[in-house]
């Protein structure tokens, strides 16, 4: 039976935790007579993840590369205001920063401040330009992906999009007894549980518990237009900043 997959452009990545996962030669794969052997690490639709699910090197590479496109605005930000560099940052250095955070935002926070360096850089230099203005031009990154993860939630609890249904969480149970948040107990989801740091901080776990805090604490839940969920989550993330 002929291959549907061309030799030349297979990856293939052993998922486990051990050191020397990469080395057992034994588990590589023959196709059309060619070995594929294991690597570190894969690359799939531009997100590169290791053999321990850690997406350290796909972000240390966005870091890279992000710096690598600021100092080419820097270059010409003699020509531009505090709005033109913002612009500019946001189209070229940022869109890369948030490609599909959505996957390695999980990776340790150590690494995901390798991005607010840059995003700190690019504040910087427009705050030359406008001191008063850098705050609004740039937000928060982690604003901004935790705004995306509750956005996917309200897509998926309260839109029930059926291109999101294997992210639906199991409604949360209600209380034996009656409580101060019984009100709205009924919009609150069951949050995987997990032992492991990492798996706390990827999807399901980290925005199940942001969904749950945002429901507890506002009534955006119930919002029926998308636009005014999103700008509404906006506001209450700035607000919890703040406080």
């Amino acid at each position: 039976m002929p291959s549907h997959l061309a030799p030349d452009k297979t990856q293939a990545v052993l998922i486990s935790r051990r050191q020397d996962a990469v080395n057992w030669d034994q588990h590589a794969i023959l196709l059309e007579g060619r070995k594929i052997h294991l690597q570190e690490s894969v690359n799939i639709l531009g997100v590169e993840f290791d053999s321990g699910l850690t997406y350290t090197s796909h972000v240390r590479k966005v870091a890279k590369d992000a710096a690598w496109k600021l100092s080419c605005i820097r270059r010409v930000a003699h020509l531009l205001d505090a709005q033109g560099v913002g612009t500019l940052y946001k189209s070229q250095v940022r869109s890369l920063m948030e490609y599909s955070p959505l996957a390695w935002s999980s990776c340790p926070p150590p690494y995901l401040r390798l991005l607010d360096w840059v995003q700190a850089r690019a504040q910087r230099l427009a705050r030359l330009k406008a001191p008063e203005a850098a705050a609004q031009i740039i937000q928060p990154l982690q604003q901004r992906r935790d705004v995306a993860g509750i956005c996917v939630m309200y897509k998926a609890h309260r839109m029930q999009l059926l291109q999101l249904a294997e992210l639906r969480l199991n409604p949360r149970a209600r209380p034996s007894h009656s409580t101060r948040g019984a009100h709205n107990i009924d919009h609150q989801v069951t949050v995987p549980f997990a032992r492991m740091e990492h798996y706390l901080r990827s999807f399901l776990p980290r925005y199940g518990r942001l969904w749950n805090t945002l429901v507890r604490q506002t009534d955006l839940h119930l919002t029926t237009s998308r636009h005014a969920f999103k700008s509404g989550v906006n506001a209450w993330l700035q607000a919890e900043l703040t406080q």
